[in-house]
């Protein structure tokens, strides 16, 4: 099968995080056979690397990427023009629109009538695969990434309509979490959304050759841009574990907000067990995982959280708040869930994952991983999502 994912957002060199999970599936779909090609819409930071990089000469109404290192396999067009503010977003949406016309024109030009469009996040990947959706004919699915919805930050004018319209006119809806189809449907009621998920590399992320050894290791991984990542409350919980030798704290993040969370840690005289960890190689990442004794969400939102994910593809335990996406798959054999915004329950959450660490099930932990969010798992479901739909006659631009 042909898809032309449609992506909202995408790595760059200097950026190479953002979008990283629509990157996975694209190569996790290209793994499987697949032909695949990806349409980034247009974000200013991305243009003006590319100005950077290639100076103002370069620019295009749309580029082909080729820094990639599978450049040659699956390509990626990246547009340069239509954007605009968010805060109008029916005239953000027309311009992703047209620019997108233009864009998915080039594309077929070089590359051939795609089977199917795989959109990411309706904000404006699926405003495009809707559009194209609705003059050509060609097959769309969308998964939605944003916890925006769950944070009821849908909050500009015409916003509402653009999401009902999108919904309505993709084949294959899907969300990474259950919380996300709840926060849909007060959109669109009438449109079935199923969930999907994130890709989880299990092959990589697995169990690690010895038992994590003393002290007893918390580790979380969340970037430190935003609040609802609850830095804050998990200091403050961890702060009554101050002065032990037997529990530690590790963080991998970074972010605006370092100094601020690096500040709470000395405050609360937790310097010598809190690490701060700089950015690490996936190497490092699934070394770190692998030796931690449990993995920690202290967020309010989250659609899915591929660390605490990770963690449990690694066999690791997990003490997450129930923010929206981690409570889909954590089970009471698995790990431990908490309310969130709650600095006791975080607390309490750590002394029960320490005095109970023995009951958890490592191995039920990755099962359920590889079962839902492995790429054959992932793979899995679109390809019976995409062959399902009513077929279309897919038209040429």
């Amino acid at each position: 099968m042909h898809i032309l994912i449609l992506a909202s957002y995408y790595p760059t060199t200097e950026n190479p995080i953002v979008g990283t999970f629509i990157e996975k599936q694209a190569l996790a779909l290209h793994r499987a056979g697949h032909r695949v090609g990806v349409i980034v819409l247009p974000r200013f930071s991305a243009t003006r690397e590319h100005l950077r990089r290639a100076g103002i000469a370069s620019l295009r109404p749309v580029t082909h990427e080729t820094y990639f290192a599978y450049a040659d396999d699956i390509p990626v067009y990246r547009m340069h023009w239509g954007w605009f503010f968010r805060p109008l977003p029916p005239i953000a949406s027309a311009l992703a629109r047209s620019a997108g016309m233009g864009a998915y024109r080039d594309y077929v030009k070089a590359h051939g009538v795609p089977d199917a469009l795989y959109a990411h996040d309706i904000f404006y990947g699926g405003v495009l695969a809707a559009a194209l959706t609705r003059r050509y004919g060609v097959r769309s699915a969308l998964l939605e990434h944003s916890s925006a919805y769950q944070e009821g930050r849908a909050i500009f004018p015409g916003q509402p309509s653009i999401i009902r319209r999108t919904l309505r006119s993709i084949d294959a809806p899907f969300t990474v979490g259950t919380a996300l189809v709840d926060a849909l449907h007060g959109y669109a009621l009438d449109v079935s959304l199923d969930v999907l998920g994130n890709v989880v590399d299990t092959g990589f992320f697995s169990p690690g050759p010895v038992t994590p050894r003393p002290p007893f290791q918390f580790t979380i991984i969340a970037e430190m841009k935003e609040r609802r990542k609850g830095y804050h409350h998990l200091i403050a919980a961890f702060a009554q574990f101050a002065g032990r030798a037997d529990v530690r704290l590790h963080v991998r993040g970074t972010g605006t907000l370092k100094p601020e969370i690096e500040a709470d840690v000395r405050a609360h005289g937790l310097a010598d067990q809190v690490r701060f960890l700089p950015r690490l190689t996936m190497d490092e990442l699934r070394d770190l995982l692998q030796a931690s004794h449990a993995v920690v969400c202290a967020s309010t939102v989250e659609t899915f959280n591929v660390g605490i994910a990770e963690a449990m593809a690694c066999g690791i335990p997990v003490l997450s708040t129930r923010c929206g996406g981690p409570e889909d798959y954590i089970t009471d054999s698995t790990g431990i869930l908490v309310a969130p915004g709650d600095t006791q329950a975080l607390a309490d959450g750590m002394r029960r994952m320490m005095a109970e660490y023995d009951r958890f099930d490592r191995d039920a932990a990755r099962q359920i991983i590889v079962e839902r969010f492995s790429e054959r798992a992932i793979v899995g479901t679109l390809e019976r999502a995409l062959t399902e739909v009513i077929p279309r006659k897919t038209g040429t631009p």
